[in-house]
């Protein structure tokens, strides 16, 4: 019988690239690679320390270097944003990092939407007790659901993943137990439904209020859960989506030989969107970025939309696709990475929102701050 441990334990060999640049990337997956470039550096490893955080809805909120409070039993507003910054000092990969073991200010930090910041104690943030051989397996993700109500981690104390619901404090484990030695080995990729209920990780999604664990079929992996568990978007190395279905796969996007990136499932579950037109050659360069929009009936697999970005700022080069805004528009993220190398450069991200029928571009929001190493995660991202 296979176990849920047994499941995580294939992680190494299938995850796929996430919030982590420095994440070993498959040698199977190259052509993806090619398109991430160096503008992944930026993205899927946004550091922060002392810094600003810029809102259009609510200002501007200043990220202070005071270590913030530990995350309080219960009553917590939704989250806007967690990030952990290796308490703002240089890191070395694989010769400093032991030195940062113990630190509050290492641990993920959590900024509420009213503006509230409080430390995860219980989250395991950056793993200290790296080497030369696996100190690109950074650290341990911290996933917000959608709604930005649930947050998932691995706890290091249960040695399990857990769900935690800021406002009630409730707290779910993942069924059997997953040895920090081999998270921290291996890495792990999780992904919540937008309610924060079903988590998956790897081949394996779990109900985390019931505990029930469904297994995915070798050689694929959770792309995203749906509100309420469903769809099940599972993806391989090739890049073809399918949608889990009485524990076998249902292919609906097929594979082209060139790289996408793929949305979550729209709100009423019916749609996924997906990036396209990028292309790379023979030796792994990128010839051509994304540059159209594309959305599938995720039940069928077949074509409702297709257009071109329309009305998008020089160099849109999106890698990268989150939740949907609205029933029509997708989310996606954009790096910055501006400054010398001699003093803390200023990183972060745009969001923004592509309508899936007309193609039209708009900026949602900026983050920026000023700092070397550390890891930002969003809601639905």
């Amino acid at each position: 019988m296979t176990t849920f441990r047994d499941e995580l334990r294939l992680l190494a060999d299938q995850a796929p690239e996430v919030d982590l640049a420095e994440r070993t990337v498959r040698a199977v997956r190259r052509r993806r690679t090619a398109l991430l470039g160096s503008v992944a550096a930026g993205l899927t490893a946004l550091a922060l320390a002392a810094a600003t955080l810029l809102v259009p809805s609510g200002g501007a909120t200043t990220i202070t270097g005071r270590i913030a409070d530990a995350l309080p039993p219960s009553g917590v507003d939704a989250a806007a944003y967690a990030y952990y910054d290796w308490c703002g000092k240089q890191w070395e990969p694989s010769r400093n990092t032991a030195s940062f073991a113990g630190l509050d200010c290492t641990q993920w930090r959590l900024v509420t939407r009213t503006g509230q910041q409080f430390r995860v104690p219980e989250a395991v943030s950056v793993f200290t007790e790296q080497t030369p051989e696996n100190y690109m397996n950074t650290a341990a993700p911290l996933v917000i659901s959608t709604d930005g109500r649930r947050i998932a981690y691995y706890s290091d104390k249960d040695q399990r993943y857990a769900v935690r619901d800021l406002a009630d404090g409730r707290i779910w484990l993942t069924p059997d137990d997953l040895p920090r030695a081999l998270v921290a080995k291996q890495g792990t990729a999780a992904r919540l439904s937008p309610e924060g209920r079903f988590l998956g990780l790897g081949n394996t999604v779990v109900d985390m209020e019931t505990g029930q664990a469904t297994p995915v079929p070798e050689n694929w992996w959770v792309e995203s859960i749906g509100g309420g568990g469903s769809p099940i978007l599972v993806r391989d190395a090739f890049d073809r989506l399918g949608v889990l279905e009485g524990g076998k796969v249902r292919t609906i996007v097929e594979s082209t030989g060139q790289p996408r990136t793929f949305s979550q499932p729209s709100p009423d579950g019916r749609l996924v969107a997906y990036l396209d037109g990028a292309m790379t050659d023979g030796r792994n360069d990128v010839i051509r970025p994304y540059d159209t929009v594309v959305t599938v009936d995720a039940a069928t697999g077949q074509e409702v939309s297709r257009a071109r970005f329309r009305e998008a700022p020089e160099k849109f080069h999106p890698i990268r696709m989150g939740g949907w805004k609205s029933a029509s528009e997708v989310t996606v993220p954009l790096p910055i990475h501006e400054g010398s190398s001699k003093n803390p450069p200023t990183l972060g991200a745009v969001t923004y929102g592509i309508d899936t029928g007309t193609g039209r571009v708009r900026e949602l929001e900026t983050y920026a701050y000023r700092a070397r190493s550390g890891d930002l995660s969003l809601p639905g991202f």
